[in-house]
């Protein structure tokens, strides 16, 4: 595809040009979200197998969990020993996949 300036194409354009290029634009932009969606459907089937390393013909999939901690600061501002600032921290799990070519 071959990269232009908008303005210049747009100034170039009919009124039928423009409605149908609107359109064409509102179906790649459907087109997308229906493809990103089947993406991140595939991609949480794979993190559902667990940790780990999954490999396709032509690429690989990394599932890794990551369980982490923050400090709640609002809280923590009310407490100044150390045990009740043990009681402010929260945890949290990620599971995060990615995918690389082999």
């Amino acid at each position: 595809m071959v990269k232009t300036k908008s303005t210049t194409c747009a100034s170039a354009l009919t009124q039928n040009q423009i409605k149908r290029t609107v359109d064409k634009l509102a179906a790649l932009k459907a087109q997308i979200a229906n493809i990103e969606a089947e993406a991140d459907n595939l991609a949480d089937l794979l993190k559902l197998q667990g940790d780990g390393v999954y490999f396709g013909n032509a690429h690989k999939f990394m599932v890794a969990t990551v369980i982490g901690k923050r400090l709640d600061a609002r809280l923590a501002q009310t407490f100044l020993t150390p045990g009740q600032l043990l009681e402010c921290m929260k945890s949290s799990t990620t599971t995060s996949g990615r995918l690389y070519a082999l």
